[in-house]
């Protein structure tokens, strides 16, 4: 299983993404926003222009 996000603004606050991440630390979420390429932890950020 693997979370994904999808924000289309450049604000990516995620609570609830993060809280399931914090209860299950093996787990890898994906996240595709305006934002750069980036991995931070468990989560990745994939820009929009990728997908």
């Amino acid at each position: 299983m693997i979370p994904i996000e999808v924000k289309a603004e450049s604000n990516v606050r995620a609570n609830s993404l993060t809280k399931l991440l914090d209860k299950n630390p093996g787990l890898h979420a994906e996240r595709y926003s305006m934002l750069p390429y980036r991995v931070q932890g468990n989560l990745t950020n994939i820009p929009l222009y990728a997908v």
